[in-house]
């Protein structure tokens, strides 16, 4: 019994080995050392922050084209309002509002004008007209 415990145990023994070697092999490929993983460590660290940085120059960039395109608007929008002035100022035109009321409403100027310097009713010698309220 004894030969065979042993043969056993040798088994048992080269199985493990065998397992232990795939293991070694395995974990040689990410077996680095704590200079190379503080190394990585600050790659990924400098990538990240690189990604970040890339990101917000993106938005700021885009930010940049709307604030433009906002004040092409309000150019655009200030043009258009000086152009409406002038056509509000035209159309207020004292000669364009009197010949409309000759030629379409009909009406002509008096012969004569009465002007008065005096303010109240008491100074122009002119009754007043009281309301009848019922």
């Amino acid at each position: 019994m004894l030969a065979r415990k042993a043969v056993v145990g040798h088994v048992k023994r080269d199985v493990l080995l065998g397992v232990q070697a795939r293991k070694a092999s395995a974990s040689v490929i990410f077996d680095i050392s704590p200079l190379m993983k503080k190394i990585v460590q600050g790659i990924a660290i400098l990538a990240g922050f690189l990604m970040i940085m890339m990101a917000m120059n993106a938005y700021t960039t885009k930010l940049g084209y709307e604030v433009v395109k906002t004040q092409q608007a309000v150019v655009q929008l200030a043009k258009d309002n000086d152009t409406l002035d002038v056509e509000v100022a035209s159309l207020k035109s004292p000669v364009r509002i009197q010949k409309i009321a000759e030629e379409q409403l009909g009406m002509v100027l008096p012969d004569s004008f009465v002007y008065s310097t005096k303010s109240t009713t008491s100074e122009r010698n002119v009754q007043a007209k009281q309301q009848i309220i019922d």
